[in-house]
């Protein structure tokens, strides 16, 4: 009796686990049809100049919120999942981001006043800063996914973005301003933080009893996080450096065309995620066997991702200029070249994702901060040589070959990551002798 009790609870163990996972790849699709139909829409009626001035004011508010956040999302999750003092976890990383999301807002505002000669700018990036007040709210967010509870987290966040996205198709046919557009992007935050928390206390039926401030379990939390707050700044300027550089070196046209191709040439980079995490808990399962299954299973996950990457990158290759001429029209003539460029930087993205928890449960994590900060430097570099001549054109290619060299070559450079740069470079050849042996 007590052997089928445990089987049936390990069945409905891995059917919450399936149907949490439904949920998170369903607002994944929600989003890319959304940024596929009203995003391309924002982006054509914007223009190419306009559209450049909201994505560089995004750019600096998405590199503030590592500083938001200080690196606690992992630690704090893992703690809501022990359960041990829920309360105190909960409220304490609530006050801790509201606090830093405060000192961010107050920040940005500061520099606004550096942009004292792009007036429209300025009210943008104020705008866009209110977000950092409320990025304590995916506290609320976490406290779901420790209950693998991420539906109610999907619900709140997809209606408010579909509620959006209609005020958006409104806004684009009566000729709204820019500026209302950023406003409407911390409309989109601040309905979800308020849908979370009534989902919070009605849903979950929780309250505010156990919610205490606790200091030494604060000055626990930032002393734990502090190398993850460096580990996600040096990724965020790595991802958000190109357009920052483009509009020092090249202006907000260039920021503006940029933008639009990374719209599309990332649009499908949450199948990397997707893949992982289903094939991921099998491959733990073969590490209890023998070290040279785990790396078998690790090898046949990034041949999945190689080829999948690969394909999406030929084929969009292929079409680019049909692509964004369809999408974005005469406003955006040209763009198809760095679409093709571009796109091949998700193949190098995939395999960085792959071998993410291969680095974690090896215990490198302080060799991928080395090898991002090696990826940024010479991105940085290469920007500045490229985009003067090639202006966006010259950041994709720096972009490239930065995130070349950050996800797999500089795996090479280190014996304790070589054996992942070996599985990097052997997915390759799946490319060329196919076969199911490849990927079952």
């Amino acid at each position: 009796m007590e052997v089928a009790l445990t089987f049936i609870d390990k069945v409905k163990a891995k059917q919450k686990i399936i149907f949490n996972s439904f949920w998170v790849i369903l607002d994944k699709v929600i989003r890319m049809l959304g940024g596929l139909i009203v995003g391309v829409w924002v982006t054509r009626y914007l223009g190419p100049y306009n559209f450049g001035k909201l994505n560089y004011a995004t750019s600096i508010i998405v590199i503030c919120l590592p500083l938001v956040n200080m690196g606690m999302n992992n630690i704090v999750l893992t703690e809501l999942i022990r359960r041990s003092g829920e309360g105190k976890v909960f409220f304490t990383s609530l006050v801790l981001k509201l606090c830093s999301g405060s000192i961010m807002f107050l920040l940005v505002y500061l520099f606004s006043f550096s942009l004292h000669d792009d007036q429209v700018t300025r009210a943008i990036l104020i705008i866009l800063s209110v977000q950092c007040l409320f990025q304590c709210t995916d506290i609320f967010d976490l406290f779901n996914q420790s209950r693998t509870e991420s539906k109610n987290s999907v619900i709140a966040k997809s209606s408010a973005y579909i509620a959006i996205n209609i005020v958006k198709v409104v806004a684009l046919l009566t000729g709204f301003s820019i500026v209302a557009f950023a406003a409407m992007t911390v409309m989109e935050v601040v309905l979800a933080a308020i849908i979370l928390i009534i989902f919070y206390f009605r849903v979950s039926r929780q309250t505010t009893a156990g919610w205490i401030f606790d200091k030494a379990f604060a000055r626990d939390l930032l002393s734990r996080s502090w190398p993850l707050i460096i580990s996600d700044i040096f990724i965020t300027f790595y991802m958000r450096l190109d357009q920052l550089m483009l509009k020092s070196l090249a202006g907000y046209t260039e920021v503006g065309r940029y933008s639009a191709v990374v719209r599309i040439s990332e649009i499908h980079y949450f199948l990397a995620g997707a893949i992982c995490v289903s094939v991921y808990p099998s491959i733990v399962k073969m590490k209890e066997r023998s070290e040279q299954d785990f790396m078998w299973g690790f090898q046949r996950l990034l041949n999945i991702l190689t080829t999948v990457s690969v394909v999406v990158a030929v084929v969009v290759t292929c079409f680019a200029g049909k692509i964004t001429g369809f999408l974005y029209g005469a406003k955006y003539t040209g763009i198809g070249e760095i679409l093709s460029v571009h796109v091949w930087t998700g193949v190098f993205v995939f395999l960085g994702v792959g071998a993410s928890n291969w680095f974690i449960i090896n215990n490198l994590q302080r060799q991928v901060l080395v090898y991002t900060m090696i990826g940024l430097t010479i991105n940085v570099i290469l920007n500045f040589v490229l985009i003067p001549r090639y202006l966006s054109l010259g950041s994709a290619i720096a972009t490239l070959i930065a995130q070349m060299f950050a996800a797999v070559i500089c795996n090479s450079l280190m014996k304790k990551t070589r054996p992942m740069f070996w599985l990097q470079a052997r997915s390759f050849l799946a490319l060329f002798k196919p076969s199911v042996k490849n990927y079952l």
